[in-house]
């Protein structure tokens, strides 16, 4: 009876140890949110809707926050400034962009592409450039860093009021 009750001691006493102990031992250390390190770098995804590839590069259709459709330019001489993955079963067929930016601009992005593509949709092309987006993509590397479709400079129709000289 002695010997029961001094086993039923002895693992109670070590239940209580691993109970007090796995709390500290295995707890996740938290931490308040005022008090992580802030980053210099926005990190914006966007759905990708479409893409033209060409031997200039890739232009990329997608969502900005107003659900409009854009463009990004992703030049073939700036290969080093973005990767493009297809994912095998883990995005279940999306297709998204994820742009890294600091005060500077764009400095990654991160295209990640479906494993099927559907050419029938309106936004997917397989043709060559036209003259236009030759210009743009050339712009792009003149500047030395990808741009948004809305950010590049010089290259947006320029509307008059009517009678305007």
């Amino acid at each position: 009876m002695k010997r029961a009750s001094l086993q039923h001691a002895i693992i109670l006493f070590v239940l209580l140890l691993f109970v007090l102990g796995s709390g500290t031992a295995m707890a996740q250390h938290t931490v308040r949110l005022g008090d992580l390190p802030k980053s210099d770098s926005i990190i914006q995804i966007y759905q990708v809707v479409g893409f033209q590839e060409g031997p200039e590069g890739y232009r990329l259709v997608y969502l900005d926050q107003k659900n409009e459709t854009n463009y990004l330019y992703l030049p073939a001489g700036l290969r080093e400034k973005y990767r493009i993955y297809r994912p095998q079963l883990n995005t279940y067929g999306q297709n998204f962009v994820i742009i890294w930016q600091s005060s500077g601009g764009i400095d990654w992005v991160e295209w990640y592409m479906p494993i099927a593509i559907d050419y029938k949709l309106p936004y997917y092309e397989v043709r060559e450039f036209g003259d236009k987006d030759k210009e743009i993509f050339q712009a792009v590397i003149e500047r030395g860093e990808i741009v948004l479709g809305t950010d590049i400079g010089g290259l947006a129709p320029q509307i008059r009021a009517p009678g305007g000289s």
